[in-house]
């Protein structure tokens, strides 16, 4: 699977005082729609949720990010004519791609919305939907019975994990049907011992970066392509996270004296990055790739790890080596016992405030969480589903015992969806500059201080 846009990173984490502060930043993001026109309403399972809504609607329109000939849309439109068949509700649907959501916005506040239902990535959703006050709540959902399943509600059966990426102040505005996570990959068949003993913490992870360097004659292990810059930022922002924890790096970016940036904890994170430059670690010509050129490479053989999402098997599957056994292990910790927060973005399905028909759409929800239509997304999608009790695919399967295993945070603390703006102006480029080499940690700590502050300042 590909993610959204060319970044293909996101995910979502628990501070909704961050979402609250910078929601003036995601408004103007969003075409400054005005978020007070409508006043606050929720769905449920008897209608009564946007205008027009009655439970006895026939129909319902249907925006989907995905493209036609897509996995995801095939599984989609499988649901959807079994659907119809059981329910005799129409569904019209329209497989519009990435930017749905941003093709939607600028309708949501009229007198008509064209979609009733749409899916997207969780930031998009926020940033378009929730952030504008145009998201109705989902909450209600989560009370509707799962199709098949003995009494099972859609709360039962999505862990609160995930919900809880999708809330707001107490309001659901996304309900995840996919969820994804970045790890470290590796080829199993070449590194058996690893698949034996994962890395768990820092000092294990580079001196197993030191073995393969050496076994490589000195070639440096890590694939990295760094023209993407949201791929340079995962190695920053993990170590800040595992150094600091959940929370640390979205609180920097709204620091609007730019001081937290100077943090010794933070500077010592970024030290820890820095190491790995020094050190040659990573693959040659990683700060003069051009995507996906290193990617390839990796998936070939001609390096050891790669900092990457769940999407990685299906995107580089056609350009492994024969035998390749896709297998992953989180950022790892910085000492034993440390942080192992496992980030998560998710893709599902929101409701417009205005939606007409959103009673049937609000039934479409709960009938694509029956675990007979939802497994689609693993097994024909290849891709990893909310329920625990879905297994993931095989090349898969680490990631999702990570997610089920530990605590859960969306990726970048949220700032790609509440400070979009700050993270692609300030801090990607000065990032890329540091991961290429260019720039010291004190150096890349002093201008994101001055850089945040100017950007607080001007956004004021």
């Amino acid at each position: 699977m590909n993610l959204p846009d060319q970044s293909r990173s996101t995910v979502r984490g628990s501070s909704s005082r961050l979402r609250r502060l910078l929601a003036a930043t995601a408004v103007g993001a969003s075409l400054a729609l005005t978020a007070g026109a409508c006043a606050s309403g929720s769905g449920s399972a008897g209608g009564a949720a946007g205008s027009g809504t009655a439970a006895g609607d026939t129909s319902f329109s249907y925006w989907s990010m995905w493209n036609k000939d897509e996995p995801q849309a095939k599984v989609l439109q499988a649901a959807i004519d079994q659907f119809t068949k059981d329910t005799g509700i129409k569904v019209t649907v329209q497989w519009k791609g990435r930017q749905v959501a941003t093709q939607l916005a600028p309708t949501l506040n009229t007198s008509h919305v064209p979609a009733d239902l749409i899916d997207s990535q969780d930031r998009f959703a926020y940033a378009q939907l929730q952030a504008t006050g145009q998201a109705l709540d989902l909450t209600p959902v989560l009370k509707q019975a799962v199709p098949g399943e003995g009494g099972s509600t859609v709360g039962s059966v999505l862990p609160k994990t995930y919900l809880d990426l999708t809330t707001t102040d107490g309001s659901l505005w996304e309900m995840p049907y996919e969820v994804v996570a970045d790890q470290v990959w590796y080829n199993a068949a070449d590194l058996p011992a690893v698949a034996a003993n994962p890395p768990a913490t820092w000092a294990a992870f580079t001196q197993l970066l030191a073995q393969r360097k050496a076994a490589r004659g000195g070639a440096g292990p890590l694939a990295l392509d760094a023209d993407i810059p949201d791929y340079a930022a995962f190695w920053t922002y993990y170590s800040v996270l595992r150094t600091m924890g959940p929370g640390a790096f979205g609180a920097a970016a709204t620091d609007r004296s730019g001081a937290k940036f100077e943090d010794p904890a933070f500077l010592d994170a970024l030290n820890k990055v820095e190491q790995l430059i020094k050190a040659g670690d990573f693959t040659a010509g990683y700060n003069g790739s051009k995507w996906p050129a290193v990617q390839q490479k990796w998936a070939a053989g001609k390096s050891d790890f790669l900092l990457l999402g769940t999407f990685t098997p299906s995107e580089t599957g056609p350009f492994a080596k024969a035998g390749f056994q896709y297998r992953s292990f989180p950022f790892p910790a910085m000492t034993a016992g440390g942080d192992t927060t496992q980030d998560v973005s998710t893709i599902g399905f929101s409701i417009p405030k205005k939606a007409e028909h959103a009673a049937a759409a609000e039934k479409f929800i709960a009938y694509f969480m029956a675990k007979s239509q939802l497994s689609g997304i693993s097994t024909t999608a290849q891709n990893i589903t909310p329920r625990a009790d879905i297994p993931a695919p095989a090349a898969l399967a680490d990631a999702q015992k990570a997610m089920n295993s530990g605590k859960v945070a969306e990726t970048l603390d949220g700032v790609k969806e509440t400070a979009a703006e700050w993270y692609t102006k300030v801090f990607l480029p000065l990032n890329t500059s540091f991961i290429d080499g260019s720039l010291s940690p004190s150096a890349f700590a002093a201008k994101l201080k001055s850089g945040t502050a100017d950007y607080w300042k001007m956004a004021s």
